[in-house]
């Protein structure tokens, strides 16, 4: 059986971190330590899917779980499907003075080599690379939006 106990600190407000957790980053340098993140699928309730990918260098390894409880700015969730016998997290919220502070708790268990690669790594919430990936969606829809006014203003001039 495996634990990681992480404590992480952002200057963000947190209705941002709210939304940017709702997306996984396009690009993310993770360096050689293993990368653990987390995607709430939808508003946060129980019941609620919860994606998590594991990052390793090349090796990419998605799980599904299911919140199981909230309670103020805390939740729990567990493995719906994947790789473990077991795995569990709960993640509690902070902010004060425009900084967000994370807490998570994860317990996990299942073939050595899998909880030995999940030990190493650390949780990381990716904020800036997550906002780029907002970004370029908003001007992927900008640009699409704009094409297709384009071609419907054409439609009245032809002819």
């Amino acid at each position: 059986m495996g634990n990681i106990f992480q404590t992480s600190g952002f200057q963000i407000d947190a209705s941002e971190a709210s939304k940017l957790l709702h997306v996984f980053p396009l690009i993310l340098y993770v360096g050689e330590k293993p990368a653990l993140l987390f995607r709430l699928d939808e508003d946060l309730k129980v019941g609620a899917l919860v994606s998590f990918r594991l990052v390793a260098g090349f090796r990419i390894l998605n799980w599904k779980g299911y919140v199981t409880s909230v309670q103020g700015n805390s939740w729990t969730a567990e493995q719906k499907q994947g790789p473990f016998l077991q795995f569990r997290v709960e993640h509690s919220e902070q902010n004060e003075n425009s900084l967000w502070e994370a807490s998570d708790e994860l317990s996990f268990s299942g073939e050595a080599e899998l909880v030995a690669a999940l030990e190493k790594a650390r949780i990381i919430y990716a904020f800036q690379e997550r906002a780029a990936l907002l970004r370029a969606k908003d001007s992927y829809e900008s640009r699409h939006a704009t094409e297709s006014f384009r071609a419907f203003q054409s439609g009245f001039s032809a002819g």
